[in-house]
C-alpha cells in the first residue's frame, strides 16, 4: 500500500514556534535576525505572521515582520519566499517605506525568473480552485498568476467557480525549484443578503517548491473566515499543495 500523501498548508508553523505566543515569536525572530540566524528568524517570523497578521489585523509589528522575513528568505537563497513576504508587507502600514519594499519586490522577482530560466529539469503542476464562500457574497472576479504570469482570469463568469468540487484551472510543465503563486479575488455582497457586508478584495502570494519530475497539485479554496475580533465573516483564501 502506498504511503498517505502529506499535505503542506500555507500557514505551516514549524517546531516549537507553534506553541509560542505571537509576542514571543516576534521578539525571538528579531533577536535571531540581528544575530545573523536567518533560518530560525524565518521560522519565527512565519509563526508570528500566521498567528497575528491575518485579514483585518492591526498588529503594529506585521509590516516589519514581513519585511524582515523577506530579507531572511533572501539571505537563505529563497527569492520566491522573499517576494511573497515583501508583497504581504505592502498591505500593512505605515507606508513610509513602500518604495524600498517595491524595490525589494523587483529585485527578488528578477532573481526568481532568472533562476528558473537556468533550470533544465521540469515537472508538471496542476492548479485547482473552489469557491465555497457563503451565499452572503457572490464572486466578482478571480485572477491567478504563476511566476508573475496570469494562468486564470475570470471576470463576468467568476460565478462558475462557486461549486462543491475543485475545478482544474491550470496544468503545465514548469522548472523544478521555487515558484510564486498569487491569487486575487473580489466578492460582492449579494442583494438582500441580510447580513453585515461590504465588497471584499483578497490577495494572497504563496511560495512553493517542486521537485524535478514529481507532479504537484495546488488546491486553492475561497471560504468564509470569521475574521479578527467582532468583525463579520468575509472571504479568505487557503492554499494547499500535495
Amino acid at each position: 500500500m502506498a504511503p498517505p500523501r502529506k499535505l503542506f498548508a500555507v500557514a505551516l508553523v514549524l517546531g516549537c514556534g507553534a506553541a509560542a505566543n505571537p509576542a514571543t515569536l516576534y521578539q525571538r525572530g528579531v533577536d535571531d535576525f540581528d544575530g545573523g540566524k536567518m533560518g530560525p528568524a524565518a521560522e519565527d517570523f512565519d509563526g508570528f505572521v500566521a498567528k497575528a497578521c491575518g485579514p483585518g489585523s492591526s498588529n503594529p509589528h506585521c509590516r516589519e515582520a514581513y519585511i524582515k522575513l523577506g530579507h531572511a528568505r533572501e539571505r537563505l537563497g529563497e527569492p520566491g519566499g522573499a517576494w511573497a513576504a515583501y508583497d504581504a508587507a505592502l498591505a500593512f502600514g505605515p507606508h513610509t517605506r513602500d518604495e524600498a519594499v517595491k524595490a525589494d519586490l523587483d529585485r527578488t522577482q528578477t532573481e526568481l525568473v532568472e533562476k528558473n530560466g537556468r533550470e533544465a529539469a521540469r515537472s508538471p503542476v496542476i492548479v485547482r480552485y473552489r469557491d465555497e464562500v457563503s451565499e452572503t457574497y457572490s464572486p466578482r472576479s478571480v485572477l491567478i498568476s504563476l511566476d508573475f504570469e496570469a494562468v486564470l482570469t475570470k471576470d463576468k463568469d467568476a460565478g462558475e467557480l462557486h461549486a462543491p468540487d475543485f475545478r482544474k484551472v491550470y496544468g503545465g510543465s514548469v522548472p523544478a525549484g521555487e515558484h510564486v503563486l498569487v491569487v486575487e479575488t473580489v466578492h460582492d455582497c449579494r442583494p438582500g443578503g441580510g447580513a453585515p457586508c461590504a465588497r471584499s478584495r483578497v490577495r494572497k502570494a504563496w511560495p512553493f517548491k517542486n521537485a524535478a519530475h514529481s507532479p504537484t497539485t495546488i488546491d486553492i479554496r475561497a471560504y468564509d473566515d470569521a475574521g479578527w475580533g467582532d468583525a463579520p465573516a468575509r472571504p479568505a483564501i487557503e492554499v494547499v499543495a500535495r
